[in-house]
């Protein structure tokens, strides 16, 4: 998807999107390739296969990692940050 549609979809400034983009991409999760005056993200699904794999067996103790089972797996003081 074209950099300007993601930032249209989620609502999101344009310099606010790249800041996040460029972070995705230095750690392999999205790709990316100009196709004229756009620059065109995809998802890279085995990175991020890869990267829930790791944080299921080493922060979840290989229990499946359910945003509802949060506090039941890590424990009640790990829940979402605020």
């Amino acid at each position: 998807m074209a950099a300007g549609e993601i930032a249209q979809q989620l609502g999101l400034a344009p310099s606010s999107l790249s800041f996040h983009l460029k972070d995705l991409s230095h750690a392999d999760l999205v790709r990316s390739r100009q196709e004229g005056r756009f620059v065109i993200y995809t998802a890279n699904f085995g990175a991020m296969a890869d990267l829930v794999g790791f944080l299921t067996e080493n922060c979840c103790g290989g229990a499946a990692c359910a945003a509802s089972a949060l506090p039941q797996v890590c424990g009640s003081n790990h829940g979402p940050a605020r």
